[in-house]
């Protein structure tokens, strides 16, 4: 009996620990590389229930093709033209509106993340590299 419930607490430890969060990391020039490539992903805008989804493709200058569904207009595709600061991928056009994104990075998945702002809302970015 004893060893049943040691076998189980071993088993619940190992499944809590292999859903552990992936870390940020701070991006660095040797991180662009490997940032290059599609990405897909959604952002939560504060107030609206749903997911909105949206896909970036960058390369390795992180410069490329963001589509995004706009809440009220549809889909909208546009240049995306981010910059490293402070350990981020930093997206500004116009003053109030940003996209700030993070990295996560596992042995085998990567993660960009984090807040953007646009003209009338302010939400959570999340976006997936995709293999290819």
């Amino acid at each position: 009996m004893k060893k049943m419930c040691g076998l189980i607490l071993f088993l619940a430890l190992v499944v809590l620990l292999g859903c552990a969060t992936v870390p940020i990391k701070s991006i660095t020039e040797a991180d662009l590389p490997g940032l290059k490539g599609k990405w897909k992903g959604d952002y939560q805008v504060d107030g609206y229930s749903k997911p909105v989804p949206v896909a970036l493709e960058i390369n390795e200058y992180l410069q490329g093709w963001m589509t995004m569904m706009i809440l009220e207009r549809g889909a909208a595709g546009f240049p995306f033209y981010g910059s490293l600061e402070k350990g981020r991928i930093v997206y500004s056009w116009r003053e109030g509106e940003y996209i700030n994104l993070n990295l996560r990075k596992g042995e085998s998945k990567m993660k960009l993340e984090g807040d953007c702002q646009f003209k009338d809302s302010r939400g959570t970015m999340f976006l997936d590299k995709i293999k290819e």
